[in-house]
Protein backbone atom coordinates (compact mmCIF):
# COMPACT_ATOMS: atom_id res chain seq x y z
CA UNK A 1 0.00 0.00 0.00
CA UNK A 2 3.04 2.66 0.94
CA UNK A 3 4.69 1.44 -2.28
CA UNK A 4 1.38 2.26 -4.34
CA UNK A 5 0.78 5.57 -2.74
CA UNK A 6 4.46 6.70 -3.28
CA UNK A 7 3.61 5.70 -7.07
CA UNK A 8 0.77 8.21 -7.26
CA UNK A 9 2.66 11.00 -6.49
CA UNK A 10 4.70 13.23 -9.09
CA UNK A 11 7.57 15.87 -8.74
CA UNK A 12 6.58 19.50 -8.23
CA UNK A 13 10.13 21.84 -8.54
CA UNK A 14 9.65 24.71 -5.92
CA UNK A 15 10.08 27.38 -8.86
CA UNK A 16 7.72 28.20 -11.47
CA UNK A 17 9.24 28.94 -15.27
CA UNK A 18 9.12 32.67 -16.47
CA UNK A 19 7.72 33.24 -19.79
CA UNK A 20 9.00 36.98 -20.30
CA UNK A 21 11.37 39.02 -18.18
CA UNK A 22 9.53 42.27 -17.68
CA UNK A 23 11.55 44.63 -15.71
CA UNK A 24 8.34 46.23 -13.98
CA UNK A 25 6.75 43.43 -12.80
CA UNK A 26 7.89 41.19 -9.45
CA UNK A 27 9.51 41.89 -6.19
CA UNK A 28 12.76 43.79 -7.61
CA UNK A 29 15.02 45.59 -5.12
CA UNK A 30 15.04 48.82 -7.58
CA UNK A 31 11.12 49.17 -7.56
CA UNK A 32 10.99 51.97 -5.47
CA UNK A 33 7.17 52.54 -5.48
CA UNK A 34 6.32 48.95 -4.20
CA UNK A 35 8.33 49.57 -0.70
CA UNK A 36 7.68 51.89 2.59
CA UNK A 37 8.03 55.70 1.07
CA UNK A 38 12.03 56.98 1.88
CA UNK A 39 12.26 59.83 4.19
CA UNK A 40 15.52 61.21 5.00
CA UNK A 41 16.13 58.91 7.43
CA UNK A 42 17.42 55.83 6.15
CA UNK A 43 17.56 52.92 8.45
CA UNK A 44 18.77 49.18 7.51
CA UNK A 45 18.12 46.35 9.71
CA UNK A 46 20.43 42.90 9.44
CA UNK A 47 19.07 39.50 11.74
CA UNK A 48 21.34 36.83 11.89
CA UNK A 49 20.89 33.29 12.39
CA UNK A 50 20.61 31.47 15.28
CA UNK A 51 16.88 29.78 15.37
CA UNK A 52 14.44 31.27 17.51
CA UNK A 53 17.41 32.57 19.66
CA UNK A 54 18.12 34.65 16.45
CA UNK A 55 14.29 35.48 16.27
CA UNK A 56 13.31 36.88 19.81
CA UNK A 57 16.29 38.55 20.12
CA UNK A 58 15.59 40.32 16.74
CA UNK A 59 12.21 41.00 17.85
CA UNK A 60 13.18 42.54 20.98
CA UNK A 61 14.74 45.37 18.75
CA UNK A 62 11.96 45.76 16.81
CA UNK A 63 9.80 46.50 20.12
CA UNK A 64 12.87 49.18 20.95
CA UNK A 65 12.09 50.39 17.69
CA UNK A 66 8.51 50.98 17.45
CA UNK A 67 8.52 52.77 21.45
CA UNK A 68 11.14 54.92 20.19
CA UNK A 69 9.29 58.00 18.87
CA UNK A 70 11.20 61.20 16.91
CA UNK A 71 9.98 63.59 14.80
CA UNK A 72 10.38 63.05 11.47
CA UNK A 73 9.07 66.52 9.16
CA UNK A 74 7.18 67.65 11.92
CA UNK A 75 5.11 64.17 12.21
CA UNK A 76 5.61 62.53 15.66
CA UNK A 77 6.73 58.52 14.19
CA UNK A 78 8.17 55.56 15.47
CA UNK A 79 11.64 54.27 14.27
CA UNK A 80 10.36 51.33 13.68
CA UNK A 81 8.08 53.29 10.49
CA UNK A 82 11.39 54.18 9.04
CA UNK A 83 12.95 51.13 8.67
CA UNK A 84 13.76 50.94 4.60
CA UNK A 85 15.34 47.52 4.81
CA UNK A 86 15.61 44.23 6.48
CA UNK A 87 18.02 41.78 5.46
CA UNK A 88 17.93 38.06 7.61
CA UNK A 89 19.06 35.24 7.33
CA UNK A 90 18.25 31.40 9.29
CA UNK A 91 16.35 32.43 12.72
CA UNK A 92 16.00 35.89 11.58
CA UNK A 93 14.06 35.68 8.48
CA UNK A 94 11.12 34.22 10.65
CA UNK A 95 10.49 37.89 11.98
CA UNK A 96 11.65 39.66 9.01
CA UNK A 97 9.43 37.86 6.37
CA UNK A 98 6.53 37.99 9.18
CA UNK A 99 7.08 41.87 9.08
CA UNK A 100 7.39 42.45 5.83
CA UNK A 101 4.25 40.55 4.93
CA UNK A 102 1.98 42.13 8.41
CA UNK A 103 3.41 44.94 9.59
CA UNK A 104 3.04 45.78 13.28
CA UNK A 105 0.23 43.42 13.66
CA UNK A 106 3.79 41.18 14.48
CA UNK A 107 3.65 42.18 18.19
CA UNK A 108 0.27 40.97 18.61
CA UNK A 109 0.66 37.37 17.15
CA UNK A 110 4.09 36.28 16.30
CA UNK A 111 4.99 35.22 19.72
CA UNK A 112 2.72 32.72 19.85
CA UNK A 113 2.94 31.15 16.05
CA UNK A 114 6.37 30.98 16.37
CA UNK A 115 8.50 32.44 19.42
CA UNK A 116 6.76 30.07 22.11
CA UNK A 117 6.27 27.43 19.81
CA UNK A 118 8.01 24.35 20.01
CA UNK A 119 8.55 24.44 16.48
CA UNK A 120 10.81 21.81 16.21
CA UNK A 121 8.80 19.21 17.61
CA UNK A 122 5.76 19.91 15.71
CA UNK A 123 8.29 19.37 12.32
CA UNK A 124 9.56 16.07 13.99
CA UNK A 125 5.90 15.08 14.65
CA UNK A 126 5.29 15.65 11.44
CA UNK A 127 7.57 13.61 9.69
CA UNK A 128 6.18 10.75 11.96
CA UNK A 129 3.09 10.84 10.17
CA UNK A 130 2.83 7.59 8.59
CA UNK A 131 1.74 9.47 4.68
CA UNK A 132 4.80 11.63 5.42
CA UNK A 133 7.15 8.77 6.25
CA UNK A 134 6.43 7.22 2.59
CA UNK A 135 6.94 10.51 1.45
CA UNK A 136 10.25 10.98 3.06
CA UNK A 137 12.01 7.97 1.63
CA UNK A 138 11.30 8.77 -2.02
CA UNK A 139 13.11 12.22 -3.57
CA UNK A 140 9.24 14.02 -3.57
CA UNK A 141 9.01 14.85 -0.15
CA UNK A 142 12.33 16.69 1.53
CA UNK A 143 12.59 17.23 5.24
CA UNK A 144 12.89 21.30 4.30
CA UNK A 145 9.55 20.79 1.82
CA UNK A 146 7.88 19.24 5.35
CA UNK A 147 9.16 22.80 7.28
CA UNK A 148 8.14 24.86 4.46
CA UNK A 149 4.77 23.54 4.68
CA UNK A 150 4.52 23.58 8.40
CA UNK A 151 5.53 27.62 8.11
CA UNK A 152 3.05 27.95 5.57
CA UNK A 153 0.11 27.35 7.58
CA UNK A 154 0.86 28.28 10.59
CA UNK A 155 2.82 31.14 10.04
CA UNK A 156 2.75 32.85 6.73
CA UNK A 157 -0.49 31.72 5.77
CA UNK A 158 0.17 30.52 2.60
CA UNK A 159 1.46 33.81 1.65
CA UNK A 160 3.52 34.49 -1.76
CA UNK A 161 5.88 37.04 -2.85
CA UNK A 162 2.98 38.54 -5.03
CA UNK A 163 1.69 39.51 -1.51
CA UNK A 164 4.95 41.10 -0.27
CA UNK A 165 4.53 43.05 -3.47
CA UNK A 166 1.22 44.43 -2.23
CA UNK A 167 1.93 44.96 1.45
CA UNK A 168 4.26 48.40 0.72
CA UNK A 169 6.27 47.07 3.66
CA UNK A 170 10.67 47.73 3.94
CA UNK A 171 12.15 45.79 1.62
CA UNK A 172 12.62 42.36 2.43
CA UNK A 173 15.98 40.52 1.74
CA UNK A 174 15.68 36.76 2.58
CA UNK A 175 18.76 34.99 2.03
CA UNK A 176 19.80 31.81 2.08
CA UNK A 177 23.58 29.39 0.73
CA UNK A 178 23.70 28.20 -2.78
CA UNK A 179 25.28 24.85 -1.58
CA UNK A 180 27.86 24.08 -4.32
CA UNK A 181 29.69 27.10 -4.31
CA UNK A 182 28.84 28.65 -0.99
CA UNK A 183 27.40 32.05 -2.42
CA UNK A 184 24.41 34.51 -0.94
CA UNK A 185 21.45 33.60 -2.65
CA UNK A 186 19.09 36.35 -2.33
CA UNK A 187 15.17 35.93 -3.07
CA UNK A 188 14.29 38.53 -5.68
CA UNK A 189 12.96 38.75 -9.23
CA UNK A 190 16.01 40.10 -10.46
CA UNK A 191 17.74 37.16 -8.69
CA UNK A 192 14.92 34.83 -10.61
CA UNK A 193 15.09 36.67 -13.94
CA UNK A 194 18.42 34.69 -14.02
CA UNK A 195 17.22 31.67 -13.82
CA UNK A 196 13.82 32.34 -15.80
CA UNK A 197 11.89 31.74 -13.48
CA UNK A 198 8.65 33.67 -11.46
CA UNK A 199 8.98 35.01 -7.79
CA UNK A 200 5.62 35.97 -7.41
CA UNK A 201 4.03 32.51 -7.13
CA UNK A 202 6.76 31.11 -4.98
CA UNK A 203 6.28 31.13 -1.17
CA UNK A 204 7.40 33.64 1.40
CA UNK A 205 7.33 29.63 3.58
CA UNK A 206 9.77 28.08 0.78
CA UNK A 207 12.07 30.90 0.64
CA UNK A 208 12.52 31.01 4.92
CA UNK A 209 12.93 27.36 4.91
CA UNK A 210 15.68 27.17 2.25
CA UNK A 211 17.27 30.19 4.56
CA UNK A 212 16.99 28.30 8.12
CA UNK A 213 18.10 24.86 6.33
CA UNK A 214 21.10 23.92 8.50
CA UNK A 215 22.93 21.07 6.84
CA UNK A 216 22.16 17.65 7.89
CA UNK A 217 19.28 18.43 10.21
CA UNK A 218 17.34 19.78 7.10
CA UNK A 219 18.02 18.91 3.24
CA UNK A 220 18.60 21.62 0.85
CA UNK A 221 15.89 23.42 -0.87
CA UNK A 222 16.10 22.98 -5.08
CA UNK A 223 15.17 25.46 -7.34
CA UNK A 224 15.35 24.47 -11.20
CA UNK A 225 17.05 26.83 -13.46
CA UNK A 226 14.58 27.51 -16.73
CA UNK A 227 17.38 29.58 -17.96
CA UNK A 228 17.73 30.79 -22.09
CA UNK A 229 14.23 31.13 -22.89
CA UNK A 230 12.86 34.15 -21.10
CA UNK A 231 14.54 36.97 -23.17
CA UNK A 232 17.12 37.95 -20.02
CA UNK A 233 20.21 40.05 -21.20
CA UNK A 234 23.31 40.37 -19.69
CA UNK A 235 23.92 44.17 -19.30
CA UNK A 236 26.83 45.49 -20.12
CA UNK A 237 27.96 46.42 -16.72
CA UNK A 238 28.13 42.70 -16.05
CA UNK A 239 30.16 41.79 -18.38
CA UNK A 240 32.58 44.94 -17.52
CA UNK A 241 33.13 43.26 -14.32
CA UNK A 242 33.37 39.67 -15.78
CA UNK A 243 36.59 41.30 -17.56
CA UNK A 244 37.94 42.90 -14.04
CA UNK A 245 39.63 40.54 -12.66
CA UNK A 246 42.84 42.21 -12.61
CA UNK A 247 41.62 45.30 -11.43
CA UNK A 248 38.72 44.83 -9.60
CA UNK A 249 39.07 41.59 -7.59
CA UNK A 250 35.70 41.84 -5.70
CA UNK A 251 33.62 42.64 -8.17
CA UNK A 252 34.64 40.12 -10.49
CA UNK A 253 34.46 37.48 -7.65
CA UNK A 254 30.40 38.90 -7.27
CA UNK A 255 29.93 38.56 -10.64
CA UNK A 256 31.62 35.27 -11.19
CA UNK A 257 29.11 33.80 -8.40
CA UNK A 258 25.91 35.01 -10.99
CA UNK A 259 27.40 34.13 -13.79
CA UNK A 260 26.77 30.36 -13.04
CA UNK A 261 23.35 30.59 -13.21
CA UNK A 262 23.53 31.75 -16.87
CA UNK A 263 24.67 28.43 -18.15
CA UNK A 264 21.42 26.24 -17.56
CA UNK A 265 23.28 23.01 -19.03
CA UNK A 266 26.00 23.57 -16.45
CA UNK A 267 24.13 24.17 -13.67
CA UNK A 268 20.62 22.74 -13.86
CA UNK A 269 19.50 22.59 -10.62
CA UNK A 270 20.26 25.29 -7.36
CA UNK A 271 19.99 23.28 -4.21
CA UNK A 272 19.83 25.94 -1.48
CA UNK A 273 20.57 25.72 2.39
CA UNK A 274 20.99 27.58 5.30
CA UNK A 275 21.81 31.71 4.57
CA UNK A 276 24.36 31.52 8.02
CA UNK A 277 26.92 29.61 5.84
CA UNK A 278 27.76 32.65 3.55
CA UNK A 279 26.79 35.10 5.87
CA UNK A 280 25.40 35.14 9.37
CA UNK A 281 24.94 38.42 9.92
CA UNK A 282 22.58 39.16 6.58
CA UNK A 283 25.14 42.19 6.15
CA UNK A 284 26.79 41.48 2.54
CA UNK A 285 23.81 42.24 0.32
CA UNK A 286 24.48 45.72 0.23
CA UNK A 287 28.15 45.29 0.63
CA UNK A 288 28.60 42.90 -2.73
CA UNK A 289 26.21 45.10 -4.54
CA UNK A 290 28.21 47.94 -3.99
CA UNK A 291 30.96 45.84 -4.66
CA UNK A 292 29.71 44.74 -8.22
CA UNK A 293 27.93 48.07 -9.38
CA UNK A 294 30.25 50.49 -7.97
CA UNK A 295 28.69 53.59 -6.09
CA UNK A 296 27.95 55.65 -9.40
CA UNK A 297 26.00 53.29 -10.74
CA UNK A 298 24.12 51.81 -7.63
CA UNK A 299 22.85 54.93 -7.41
CA UNK A 300 21.43 55.25 -11.04
CA UNK A 301 19.85 51.85 -10.79
CA UNK A 302 18.58 52.21 -7.49
CA UNK A 303 17.41 55.85 -7.92
CA UNK A 304 19.01 56.83 -4.72
CA UNK A 305 18.97 60.62 -3.30
CA UNK A 306 21.46 61.28 -0.84
CA UNK A 307 19.84 60.82 2.97
CA UNK A 308 20.92 62.70 5.82
CA UNK A 309 21.10 60.01 8.37
CA UNK A 310 22.34 56.51 6.90
CA UNK A 311 22.02 54.14 9.38
CA UNK A 312 22.83 49.83 9.74
CA UNK A 313 21.48 47.90 12.84
CA UNK A 314 23.13 44.57 12.79
CA UNK A 315 21.24 42.28 15.09
CA UNK A 316 23.68 39.53 16.27
CA UNK A 317 22.85 36.68 18.08
CA UNK A 318 26.13 34.59 17.73
CA UNK A 319 27.18 32.81 20.65
CA UNK A 320 30.80 31.46 21.80
CA UNK A 321 31.06 28.36 22.68
CA UNK A 322 31.42 26.27 26.54
CA UNK A 323 34.90 26.84 27.26
CA UNK A 324 34.06 23.14 29.52
CA UNK A 325 35.86 21.62 26.04
CA UNK A 326 38.94 22.62 26.58
CA UNK A 327 39.06 21.68 30.73
CA UNK A 328 38.93 17.90 29.42
CA UNK A 329 41.41 15.77 28.05
CA UNK A 330 38.68 13.24 26.30
CA UNK A 331 38.48 13.82 22.65
CA UNK A 332 34.85 15.78 21.86
CA UNK A 333 32.58 13.84 19.77
CA UNK A 334 31.89 13.85 15.95
CA UNK A 335 28.65 15.76 16.31
CA UNK A 336 30.48 18.36 18.72
CA UNK A 337 33.48 18.82 16.70
CA UNK A 338 31.19 19.62 13.33
CA UNK A 339 29.16 21.93 15.71
CA UNK A 340 32.65 23.83 17.03
CA UNK A 341 34.45 23.85 13.97
CA UNK A 342 31.56 25.42 11.58
CA UNK A 343 31.06 27.70 14.54
CA UNK A 344 34.29 29.00 14.32
CA UNK A 345 34.41 29.72 11.13
CA UNK A 346 30.61 31.50 11.03
CA UNK A 347 32.39 33.67 14.33
CA UNK A 348 35.44 34.87 12.23
CA UNK A 349 33.69 35.74 9.63
CA UNK A 350 31.15 37.65 11.62
CA UNK A 351 34.37 39.84 12.61
CA UNK A 352 35.53 40.34 8.95
CA UNK A 353 31.78 41.05 7.92
CA UNK A 354 31.32 43.61 10.55
CA UNK A 355 34.28 45.39 9.81
CA UNK A 356 33.68 45.86 6.51
CA UNK A 357 30.43 46.86 7.06
CA UNK A 358 31.55 49.70 9.45
CA UNK A 359 33.81 50.76 6.62
CA UNK A 360 30.96 50.76 4.14
CA UNK A 361 29.18 53.27 6.22
CA UNK A 362 31.67 55.41 6.43
CA UNK A 363 32.33 55.10 2.66
CA UNK A 364 28.79 55.83 1.94
CA UNK A 365 28.37 58.57 3.82
CA UNK A 366 31.43 60.58 2.30
CA UNK A 367 30.04 59.61 -1.30
CA UNK A 368 26.50 60.55 -0.35
CA UNK A 369 28.05 63.89 1.26
CA UNK A 370 29.68 64.90 -1.95
CA UNK A 371 26.46 65.00 -3.82
CA UNK A 372 24.43 67.65 -0.86
CA UNK A 373 25.09 70.72 0.45
CA UNK A 374 24.65 68.57 4.19
CA UNK A 375 26.90 66.13 5.05
CA UNK A 376 25.04 63.03 5.53
CA UNK A 377 25.80 61.19 8.81
CA UNK A 378 26.34 57.23 9.24
CA UNK A 379 25.81 55.02 12.30
CA UNK A 380 26.88 51.49 12.49
CA UNK A 381 25.38 50.33 15.36
CA UNK A 382 25.76 46.63 16.72
CA UNK A 383 23.26 44.74 19.15
CA UNK A 384 25.10 41.97 20.21
CA UNK A 385 25.53 39.46 23.70
CA UNK A 386 28.71 40.95 23.89
CA UNK A 387 27.93 44.00 24.77
CA UNK A 388 26.13 43.01 28.05
CA UNK A 389 27.63 44.37 30.38
CA UNK A 390 27.23 41.90 33.00
CA UNK A 391 28.95 38.98 32.83
CA UNK A 392 26.74 36.37 34.12
CA UNK A 393 23.94 38.02 31.63
CA UNK A 394 27.08 37.35 29.01
CA UNK A 395 27.11 33.46 30.19
CA UNK A 396 23.52 32.60 30.18
CA UNK A 397 22.81 34.16 26.29
CA UNK A 398 26.41 32.43 25.28
CA UNK A 399 24.60 28.93 26.07
CA UNK A 400 21.60 29.26 24.96
CA UNK A 401 21.22 26.71 22.07
CA UNK A 402 20.69 27.04 18.47
CA UNK A 403 17.23 25.40 18.05
CA UNK A 404 13.59 26.04 16.87
CA UNK A 405 12.22 25.88 20.63
CA UNK A 406 12.86 27.91 24.07
CA UNK A 407 11.09 28.53 26.79
CA UNK A 408 8.99 31.32 27.55
CA UNK A 409 11.60 32.69 30.07
CA UNK A 410 14.46 32.02 27.77
CA UNK A 411 12.39 34.64 24.48
CA UNK A 412 11.74 36.88 27.56
CA UNK A 413 14.92 37.42 28.68
CA UNK A 414 16.31 37.58 24.70
CA UNK A 415 13.52 39.95 24.13
CA UNK A 416 14.95 42.14 27.09
CA UNK A 417 17.99 41.91 25.78
CA UNK A 418 17.10 43.09 22.31
CA UNK A 419 15.74 46.48 23.02
CA UNK A 420 18.01 46.91 26.31
CA UNK A 421 21.03 46.56 24.08
CA UNK A 422 19.90 48.90 21.49
CA UNK A 423 18.76 51.48 24.09
CA UNK A 424 22.17 51.45 25.87
CA UNK A 425 24.03 51.67 22.41
CA UNK A 426 26.11 55.21 22.77
CA UNK A 427 26.09 55.34 18.34
CA UNK A 428 22.08 54.95 19.17
CA UNK A 429 21.66 57.35 21.70
CA UNK A 430 23.83 59.86 19.72
CA UNK A 431 21.70 58.86 16.12
CA UNK A 432 18.62 60.00 18.49
CA UNK A 433 20.03 63.34 19.66
CA UNK A 434 20.75 64.57 16.08
CA UNK A 435 16.99 63.52 15.22
CA UNK A 436 15.31 64.95 18.44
Amino acid sequence: MALAAGGCLSFNPANQPLERVDPDRGYRSEKNEIYRERSDLWIILAFSGGGTRAAAFAYGVMEELRATQVVIDGESISLLDEVDTISAVSGGSFPAAYYGLFGDRIFEDFEERFLRKNVQGALFLRALHPWNLVRLMTPLLSRTDLASRYYDKHIFEGSTFADLVEAKAPRIHINATDLTRGNRFTFTQGGFDLICSDLDPFPISSAVAASSAVPVLLSPLTLENYGGGCGFEVPDWFSRALQSRATHPRRYEVARSIDQYLEPDAKRYIHLVDGGISDNLGLRLPIERTALLGKKLQKQIFDIEPPRQLVIIAVNAAVDPDPAIDLSYAAPSLAMSLNLSSGAQIRRYNFETLELARTAVDDWTQEFSQDTDEPVTGYFIEVSFDLLPDEEDRRYFNRLPTSFKLSDEQVDRLRDAGRTILRNSAEFQELLGELR
